[in-house]
């Protein structure tokens, strides 16, 4: 998301900087290899599964820094409030890699909670 959907996130410098090398690849990757399907997968707010599936996203993360940033993005409406099904992630991985199609980019993202 902070790479592709928005402007960069305050506390993700590093992070932000390995996904635009990452979207360079896959741009170069598709020039060198126009036969293969590229497709850049954009994914919001996901905690992944259980055991092994599970992120260590925020593992070693500075937990009051977390919080001071994570209250910017979320005055900025970088959050969606909820996290995205790691399911429906699958399901939409797997529509791509079946379609037999050319998908350039999707973005997967959890709804945004309804404000109260």
């Amino acid at each position: 998301m902070s790479a592709s959907l928005t402007p960069p996130w305050p506390g993700f410098a590093a992070y932000n900087v390995s996904k635009a090398a990452l979207d360079k690849l896959i741009d170069s990757m598709r020039g060198e290899h126009p036969s293969v399907g590229f497709t850049r997968i954009i994914v919001g707010d996901c905690g992944g599964g259980e055991g092994d599936s599970m992120t260590e996203f925020i593992a070693g993360w500075d937990r009051e820094y977390a919080g001071e940033v994570h209250q910017i993005w979320a005055q900025r409406g970088y959050t969606a409030g909820t996290m995205l099904d790691v399911a429906e992630l699958l399901r939409v991985v797997d529509v791509v890699l079946q379609c037999g199609g050319n998908i350039p980019s999707v973005a997967v993202t959890p709804r945004q909670l309804a404000s109260t």
